[in-house]
């Protein structure tokens, strides 16, 4: 007992990028279930209601669509996510040399964060008879009118698992690019890598948006802002609800690629090393990921060619769609080529790939009727769209099922049992492409999306197939999971750990060993930080209770007392892990001359990197607040007379206070700069002075806005919900204000860590990271004066059609 005792606590406290990757398997494989129990429930809803029989049930029916919500979200956010980046955790140090991920504590606290989204996301279903469901897109109205608390535990799930991923990502990207071992150029780095690389920079560029639209839902729902909803009546106080599908599908489309990019890396390295021949256009595989990562942003909108009525983004998203297949033509027909003339050993893990390219061609062949606009505008709402849709999927899974076959023995060292593996993936294959199949040929006949019941006899025989190679699908799923459990404890033992599979005599090694010895500390912030969203999350739900009508039945919601406790508490704890841990630290490496400011020591090369990862942190803000001002100016030209109506009860934001606040904010730039040079120069004394300067002209202009411009608005009738400006001005000006006490804080905290001696004239990352990120607060200031207070977004002419 002691012994499990003492595992689990090293598992709770670790910060080994390992042992969080294995977390983070689990955690998917538990999702999987949960939501394959979800599609079978779905599938066996349809199937047994005849369309003879088919009756209006509101129990089915509603619950069926909670269950359709959750299986969509969960297998795309839960499952997928959490399972490449738990191989990508595994993996990529292995694969690149490096110690561990750059931020080791960093990367602890992204996994417990998935926790409560975990948490949040299936407890919504508790709630499931209290409201409808919202759809896995979250479209509003459905989104903003559902009184189900339920709701709000998925949008609460969503930011948090929204950061966690953005984490997550940089955290990917700077130990790629700054922790590869020396003698390791990029274009001989490894593939998976270069998929991780391209993945993660979406994750840092496309997560943003989806936690700026789940926080104007929750917004909307509860504060009454109209930024989707229609108010009849009342054009002036009236949003647009396709301005949340653009939101959506902005990042729902890189989403995608954010899964299949990591799929095609591990179908690289395994077939690879299965056809004994390194990978044939080496470059050109590496390279074409960065390419479908970036044409992948320039195609959200063919998603809503139902939605838009101008044929000009309609044009230009077919035509971006249909490029963005040429990079992944290179990727399949290197992969051919590299399987061409090699010596292929069939075993399970290569099955799996070569089954990754049957279903991703089928995939992609269905998918460039999508383009076609006169096609789509029929097909996009029909069971067509869920084969190809799943076919994808489908191809992501066995990516990620073949890779974990393959490094199973390096993982446990144990065999797998290879006839179970082949027999599950059989089934698997038969039972997945049968049912997309049938999928899709049902969509060609018009069976509609999202139905419990088929409404139509002649499509009723497809949907009965379907369930039962589903249930072949399951069983397949079944087997491959049994197999793996007890061949963890029964397996055969493997001879050669770190090569099992003989690769590496052809150039091609599983594991490179790093150049610095990973050193892991245990170290419990990371788990109590990011298990305790789960009472952050409710006590936000009980603040948000005393104004919203929707939370007032909730009683185990408590009130702004709780509330204000949870905030609190988990404050304070963010506080503790920084005396308690992160001062301790500094003191230690103070005195170590390139020493990392994390607890892996790195060369001396590597030293300084505080200032990149700033400055990634920076892009995924800009990309937050580019979604939120660009729906200011999108809400300005489809909403443009109810714009125009709301201009009349706008107040002068243009007055002394206002001035007097920009102006000091504006200042702080110069003396946060003058605050970092002093500390170059060696001038301690004059650093404080400045780094007080800097902080008392931001404190300055965050307590005028909130204590003195805000009331003088709201006596003027310019409230959060008064029209479709204000609830923009108020929700853009007021989290950016926030961002002025991050920076605030984050002044502080390296204020401390100056006076500790660890910031130094030869050691001054800390400083000029705090110098960019007040300077990137300051410019959107810049941006926010000019856009509001200026109104340069009521210049704008109105949109010739709607868009």
């Amino acid at each position: 007992m002691s012994k499990l005792a003492d595992k689990l606590l090293d598992y709770l406290t670790t910060t080994d990028a390992h042992k969080i990757g294995l977390m983070y398997l689990i955690l998917s494989i538990i999702n999987f279930v949960l939501a394959g129990v979800a599609a079978m429930y779905m599938r066996y809803t349809i199937a047994a209601t005849p369309p003879a029989t088919a009756v209006s049930d509101p129990f089915n029916d509603q619950l069926y669509t909670w269950f359709m919500s959750l299986h969509g979200l969960a297998m795309l956010l839960l499952f997928a996510t959490q399972a490449l980046v738990g191989l990508a955790n595994v993996l990529v140090p292995k694969l690149i040399g490096a110690p561990d991920l750059y931020w080791p504590r960093i990367n602890a606290l992204s996994f417990w964060m998935q926790i409560p989204f975990t948490v949040f996301l299936w407890s919504s279903l508790f709630f499931w008879q209290d409201g409808d469901s919202i759809g896995w897109t979250l479209y509003p109205p459905l989104s903003t009118r559902s009184p189900s608390l339920g709701v709000d535990l998925i949008l609460i799930g969503i930011v948090i698992g929204g950061l966690s991923t953005t984490l997550t990502g940089i955290n990917f990207i700077l130990t790629i690019t700054r922790l590869r071992r020396p003698d390791i150029k990029m274009l001989d780095m490894s593939l998976f890598a270069w998929s991780v690389l391209a993945s993660s920079m979406l994750m840092v560029m496309a997560l943003p948006p989806l936690s700026v639209g789940a926080v104007m839902l929750l917004l909307e729902r509860h504060l009454g802002l109209p930024f989707f909803d229609v108010t009849p009546g009342n054009p002036a106080a009236s949003g647009d609800p396709r301005l949340f599908q653009h939101i959506f599908w902005f990042f729902g489309h890189p989403e995608v690629y954010i899964l299949v990019l990591p799929a095609m890396g591990l179908v690289s390295e395994v077939i690879q090393r299965m056809a004994r021949r390194r990978a044939y256009g080496y470059t050109a595989i590496a390279v074409s990921s960065v390419a479908i990562a970036a044409i992948s942003f320039a195609v959200w909108m063919h998603h809503m060619f139902t939605a838009v009525q101008d044929y000009a983004p309609r044009i230009a998203m077919a035509l971006t769609t249909m490029a963005v297949a040429i990079p992944s033509g290179v990727k399949v027909f290197n992969w051919v080529a590299t399987l061409y003339g090699g010596r292929i050993s069939l075993r399970a893990p290569m099955l799996f790939m070569l089954t990754f390219l049957l279903f991703f061609i089928v995939g992609g062949v269905t998918g460039v009727f999508f383009p076609v606009v006169t096609l789509d505008l029929h097909l996009q709402d029909t069971y067509f769209v869920l084969g190809h849709f799943h076919y994808i999927v489908n191809a992501i899974a066995f990516g990620a099922l073949g890779a974990l076959l393959y490094y199973f023995p390096h993982l446990t060292g144990r065999w797998y049992n290879e006839r179970l593996a082949v027999l599950s993936w059989g089934l698997i294959t038969v039972g997945g492409f049968m049912a997309y199949t049938l999928m899709s040929a049902a969509g060609i006949l018009g069976s509609p999306r999202r139905y419990a019941a088929v409404p139509t006899p002649d499509v009723y025989p497809y949907h009965v197939g379907m369930t039962i190679f589903t249930i072949i699908l399951a069983a397949g799923l079944v087997i491959y999971f049994a197999n793996l459990l007890y061949s963890l404890f029964n397996g055969r033992p493997v001879e050669n750990r770190a090569d099992p599979w003989g690769s590496s005599k052809y150039g091609l090694p599983d594991v490179i060993p790093p150049v610095v010895k990973p050193h892991h500390e245990p170290n419990p912030w990371p788990f109590i930080l990011g298990v305790g969203m789960i009472p952050l999350g409710l006590g936000a739900l009980s603040l948000l209770k005393e104004v919203s009508p929707k939370l007032a039945n909730y009683s185990f919601l408590s009130g702004p007392h709780i509330g204000l406790a949870a905030v609190g508490t988990f404050i304070a704890l963010g506080v503790a892990w920084f005396v308690l841990d992160q001062v301790k630290t500094a003191r230690m490496l103070r005195l170590m001359n390139g020493a990392a400011h994390f607890e892996i020591p790195k060369p001396p090369s590597l030293w300084g990197d505080l200032k990149v990862s700033i400055s990634w942190v920076i892009l995924s803000e800009i990309a937050f607040f580019g979604s939120f001002i660009s729906s200011v100016y999108y809400a300005r030209v489809v909403l443009y007379e109810g714009w125009n109506a709301a201009l009349h009860h706008v107040p002068e934001l243009i007055t002394p206070l206002s001035l007097a606040m920009s102006f000091a904010l504006w200042s702080s730039s110069f003396t946060a700069m003058m605050a970092r040079r002093s500390l170059l120069k060696g001038r301690r004394g004059g650093f404080f002075g400045w780094l007080a300067a800097t902080m008392a002209l931001g404190i300055f202009f965050a307590a005028a806005q909130f204590f003195a411009e805000y009331p003088e608005l709201f006596a003027h009738g310019f409230t959060p919900g008064s029209s479709i400006i204000a609830s923009y001005f108020f929700t853009i000006v007021t989290l950016h204000g926030f961002h002025v006490i991050i920076g605030l804080v984050f002044w502080g905290l390296v204020g401390v860590l100056v006076a500790l001696g660890y910031w130094n004239e030869k050691r001054p990352d800390g400083v000029e990271a705090a110098e960019y990120y007040w300077h990137f607060v300051d410019a959107v200031w810049v941006v926010l004066f000019l856009t509001f207070y200026l109104g340069a977004v009521n210049m704008i002419a109105p949109a010739p059609t709607a868009i």
